[in-house]
């Protein structure tokens, strides 16, 4: 029920509660304020992690700024496979389009821009991202497997 507003005349960000929340009550155990109206433990814990929260946010909305600056994105789409019971390849099918980083744009960077990349850790994190991209037909097999359990289908 806790959620981070723009204090515009501030330029800061207070914290607000959402009062109609089936997560609060005025009875509960867990108390927001003291006797003195500060903050408690539990409160105080929830205020850092929504501090968090937004830093992780900028931090995001920086890397991908940076990641548009250098030109870097192209749009690509996760693609399945399906096999029958007995191993055949089904037609493949788009599960997603999105856009991730491209191989060939980052390999064609020059060698001081690359080197600003890894300096700055961004490099550590692009190459975390196309090693993640493998994991889609994985993912998506999963998926489906669990899927296909839950409605009681035998999946090979």
């Amino acid at each position: 029920p806790f959620v981070l507003a723009n204090d515009e005349g501030q330029d800061r960000l207070i914290v607000c509660i959402d009062k109609g929340s089936s997560l609060l009550s005025e009875t509960g155990e867990t108390k927001l304020f003291d006797e003195k109206g500060e903050p408690t433990e539990y409160t105080q814990n929830c205020i850092k992690f929504c501090d968090d929260f937004e830093a992780e946010r900028r931090r995001t909305d920086s890397f991908v700024q940076l990641l548009k600056d250098n030109d870097l994105f192209e749009l690509k789409t996760a693609i399945f496979t399906p096999t029958d019971a007995a191993g055949n390849a089904g037609p493949p099918q788009t599960v997603a389009e999105y856009y991730g980083v491209s191989e060939e744009k980052l390999n064609a960077l020059p060698v001081d821009k690359l080197r600003e990349l890894q300096t700055n850790g961004a490099l550590a994190q692009i190459y975390a991202h196309l090693v993640s991209l493998v994991g889609w037909e994985r993912l998506i097999a999963l998926a489906m497997v669990r899927q296909a359990a839950a409605a009681g289908v035998a999946v090979n």
